[in-house]
C-alpha cells in the first residue's frame, strides 16, 4: 500500500472541489488503498483554515473526518521535530518545516502538494514531491482531471 503525506491544499480543496484530483485522493483515501501520514502541525492547519474560512462547526466536522481516516498514522510533534535541525537549512518557509519533517518522521514515500514554491527549495533532492493529478495517474491507477495546477 502506498504511503503518503498530503499537504494542507490537498485536504482543502478535496473538501471543497468534488471535480478535482485531490476529491479523488480522498475517495482513494477512503476506500482504505493508501496510507496516510498525518500530524499534529497538519491537522492544525487544515482547521484553522476551516475555521477561518467556513466557521467553528464546520472544522470540527473537518477534525472528525480527518481523525476517522482509514489507514493513517498521526505523527506529533515529539516525533517529528527530531528533524529540524537536520532539514532546516534545505527548507526557506518555516511554515513548511514541520511538514516535510513530518513526511520523514513517517517515512512517506510520496509528499502530495501544490506548493510549487516548496517543490522547488532544495529539500526537493531528497522529498518524493507530486502533484494531485500526477499522483492519481501514476501511483493510484485512475484518470486524473484537468485542472489548474492538477490540484
Amino acid at each position: 500500500m502506498p504511503t503518503a503525506y498530503f499537504d494542507t491544499n490537498v485536504y482543502i480543496i478535496g473538501i471543497l472541489q468534488p471535480n478535482s484530483n485531490s476529491r479523488l485522493i480522498l475517495r482513494e483515501i477512503k476506500k482504505g488503498n493508501l496510507k496516510v501520514i498525518l500530524s499534529d502541525y497538519l491537522i492544525d492547519e487544515v482547521l484553522a483554515w476551516f475555521k477561518k474560512n467556513k466557521g467553528k462547526d464546520f472544522a470540527s466536522m473537518v477534525r472528525l473526518y480527518m481523525m476517522s481516516l482509514p489507514s493513517s498514522e498521526m505523527i506529533n510533534d515529539f516525533e517529528w521535530s527530531v528533524f529540524v535541525d537536520e532539514w532546516k537549512s534545505f527548507v526557506a518557509d518555516i511554515d513548511d518545516l514541520p511538514h516535510i519533517c513530518s513526511y520523514f518522521a513517517g517515512e512517506a514515500e510520496y509528499f502530495v502538494t501544490a506548493n510549487r514554491r516548496l517543490t522547488e527549495m532544495k529539500i526537493k533532492e531528497h522529498v518524493n514531491f507530486m502533484p494531485a493529478k500526477k499522483f492519481i495517474e501514476e501511483v493510484c491507477g485512475l484518470y486524473g482531471i484537468d485542472t489548474v495546477g492538477g490540484i
